[in-house]
């Protein structure tokens, strides 16, 4: 039984291993914004938002998908996706969560590595996390 654990714990380290680096770069856009409509579908092979994060604070990358489901506060109803840095810390166990109140509804996703916030790659950083877990779950 220790052998799983071991292989759980050495495969999770080598998959942060592998997208640590020195100083993160996260896609940084909003749709919202003029001129960035193109924010909402992000190619691996584009780098025209890749930005480098300053600052100690800025550990993660984030991607938000925001409803605002009717006209308040002078904004109009519509769909956004904002990419950007984050100050918070990556936690596996939940990589998204969803928030919802007046007004709208909010899906965020933290990830780790450079440019993973991307569209294809943090779906596939949930699908490795979430086979690590169920390989886990299985062995035991």
């Amino acid at each position: 039984m220790n052998y799983k654990i071991s292989f759980v714990v050495i495969s999770l380290i080598f998959y942060l291993r592998i997208h640590s680096v020195s100083c993160l770069k996260c896609h940084v856009c909003n749709t919202g914004n003029k001129g960035q409509e193109d924010c909402m579908e992000i190619p691996p092979t584009m780098t025209k938002y890749l930005q480098e994060c300053h600052g100690p604070a800025n550990v993660t990358c984030r991607i938000q998908e925001q409803w605002v489901d009717f006209d308040v506060l002078n904004q109009k109803a519509e769909k956004r996706t904002v990419r950007q840095c984050a100050s918070t810390p990556f936690d596996a166990g939940r990589p998204c969560y969803y928030r919802a109140g007046f007004g709208g509804k909010t899906n965020v996703c933290n990830c780790l590595g450079d440019g993973c916030n991307e569209a294809t790659r943090t779906a596939s950083a949930l699908i490795l996390i979430i086979g690590t877990f169920l390989f886990y779950k299985f062995l035991i």
